[in-house]
């Protein structure tokens, strides 16, 4: 069984967006997109990370106020990737409402 998850992961892992959201202190936020595929835009990128940082931030029931946002052009052959640093407006790092 362990075989057949690490076999769907790595036939998976080519081709997956990596993205998460971290808390990195005083009631803010960073989201990173990377892509795999080096023909993605960095504004592809952004735009996933913006994306993210709002579902996230609309969780939470506050609206977004982005700090910073990094997704430079990468050099030739390699995937671009954005950050965005955020705040849920009103939030200072509160567990989002319970459903």
């Amino acid at each position: 069984m362990r075989r057949l998850v690490l076999a769907v992961l790595s036939a998976c892992g080519g081709c997956a967006v990596l993205s998460n959201v971290t808390p990195i202190g005083d009631g803010a936020y960073m989201t990173v997109v990377r892509s795999n595929d080096v023909n993605a835009r960095a504004d592809e990128q952004r735009a996933k990370a913006l994306s993210q940082a709002a579902a996230f931030c609309r969780e939470r029931g506050a609206p977004l106020d982005v700090i910073r946002q990094v997704a430079a052009a990468p050099p030739p052959g390699q995937a671009p990737s954005a950050e965005v640093d955020f705040r849920c407006e009103g939030d200072r790092g509160q567990a989002p409402p319970a459903p």
